[in-house]
């Protein structure tokens, strides 16, 4: 997500009064801070946790690291945040690992996470564009599928949803590209039909 895409999705995801942001799955402390806002999150993995789903997040301690490691991910969704470079935006992502037989998290909570995520997820495909970005590997010859080899570059990906502000980014220089991460090889750039 563009910054600007990110904003938004930020207010999607703090309409409701319930849900905390956590700077990654690893604390100093046992039990994280929760924050209302994304400019405390000072790395790219967010978690986002609602208190009416779990009361407090659980954690196990990992002393070679000194760190508390996150041990309710099962209550929780995954954003990974993207990072914005002069001519790269790498991948960004929701995601989640409901646990419906979760020992200390019941069924009904196991579904308000799930509708939680479809709702940012519907957000995401009423707002945003698929099958727009198409991937190549620049090292390798331009070329269509074979028995052996996909092809390169490659049909447009449905899987890759691009948010308002980084489709403007993009099409405002031809050289700018989708990563997965910083240093990939492998890159997405618009199609031409966008």
């Amino acid at each position: 997500m563009h910054p600007e895409d990110e904003k938004e999705f930020e207010a999607k995801i703090l309409a409701d009064e319930t849900v905390l942001l956590v700077d990654g799955p690893r604390w100093k402390t046992e039990f994280p801070e929760g924050v209302r806002t994304l400019s405390k999150i000072t790395g790219t993995y967010c978690i986002v946790w609602s208190t009416s789903d779990i009361d407090q997040l659980k954690a196990r301690y990992i002393e070679q690291c000194d760190d508390w490691y996150c041990e309710s991910e099962h209550a929780t969704i995954q954003f990974l945040r993207s990072e914005l470079g002069d001519s790269v935006i790498t991948e960004g992502r929701i995601a989640i690992s409901t646990v419906y037989d979760h020992s200390d998290f019941s069924e009904p909570q196991a579904k308000q996470v799930d509708a939680r995520f479809k709702m940012l997820r519907r957000y995401i495909k009423k707002e945003y564009c698929n099958s727009i970005v198409q991937w190549c590997n620049p090292t390798l010859p331009i070329a269509p599928a074979s028995l052996k080899r996909s092809a390169n570059p490659s049909k447009p990906d449905p899987q890759i949803w691009v948010g308002p502000y980084a489709l403007e980014w993009m099409r405002k220089n031809d050289c700018r590209r989708i990563k997965q991460h910083k240093s990939a090889v492998v890159e997405g750039a618009l199609t031409n039909a966008c």
